[in-house]
């Protein structure tokens, strides 16, 4: 890449990303880390927690769209994610002041959202997860460089079935179902299987929109619009990427 590149220049941008991002991951590679702030609770330990009962919460994440995962059957909560939603509870109970879960006003936001011009989230964070994504597709490195049971790779986490088991609050029996007949992400080395615990928070919060969506639950087809969107946005930042730097190449 040119040096004589100006510093706000896309291509200028794109380089220092990649350059920052191969730096953290050699830095990160055997660097041993906490694995994500996250903490998964049950609905049951929720209700402790708030004081407001199993059942409203099972409906929290229906009739609200409550963040939560479905590992199966089984609901798990991150405390940081419903915070916002059992406070406006708390508030106003099931009223809708801001008419955010009016039915025929979510319908209207789907049916005009493709129509209405909406800039990406910041480039660079877009750009980022790329860059990650397009170092983690390096299998044959992963192979190589991984030695022992566990590795942090490219900067991201990588979890055996057992520790992702507990992470997400259920077996390993279970972590081994959503591999084999889900499609949760994965990689293979030699006979063990391993979990990558970013990908894998993606995939259970994608699918446990769609799951509800596919139910015909018209605010968790908002959520899954707008997933849907923003993935589309970084295919399309990545092809561009892509054709800027080969323009400037050649």
């Amino acid at each position: 890449m040119s040096s004589q590149l100006n510093s706000s220049s896309f291509e200028y941008l794109l380089g220092t990303i990649i350059k920052d991002e191969i730096s953290n991951s050699v830095n990160n590679l055997y660097k041993d880390k906490e694995y994500s702030s996250k903490k998964y609770l049950t609905i049951k330990e929720v209700a402790s927690i708030t004081g407001i009962g199993s059942s409203v919460i099972r409906q929290l994440t229906l009739s609200r769209a409550m963040p939560h995962r479905k590992v199966k059957s089984r609901i798990i909560l991150d405390e940081e994610e419903i915070k916002v939603t059992i406070e406006n509870y708390r508030k106003v109970g099931w009223t809708d002041p801001d008419k955010y879960w009016d039915v025929k006003s979510v319908q209207s936001e789907i049916t005009n959202f493709h129509n209405t011009r909406e800039e990406p989230k910041m480039i660079d964070e877009i750009v980022r997860k790329i860059i990650r994504e397009e170092l983690a597709s390096f299998s044959s490195e992963i192979k190589k460089m991984t030695k022992k049971d566990k590795e942090s790779y490219y900067g991201r986490t990588v979890l055996t079935i057992k520790e992702a088991a507990n992470h997400f609050r259920t077996s390993p029996a279970t972590i081994y179902s959503l591999i084999k007949e889900d499609g949760m992400p994965h990689f293979k080395i030699h006979s063990r299987h391993y979990i990558v615990l970013e990908e894998s928070e993606s995939y259970l919060w994608r699918e446990t929109a769609k799951s509800y969506a596919d139910e015909g639950n018209i605010y968790w087809q908002r959520i899954l619009q707008r997933l849907d969107w923003e993935e589309k946005e970084r295919n399309l930042a990545y092809e561009n990427a892509l054709k800027r730097l080969e323009e400037k190449q050649f």
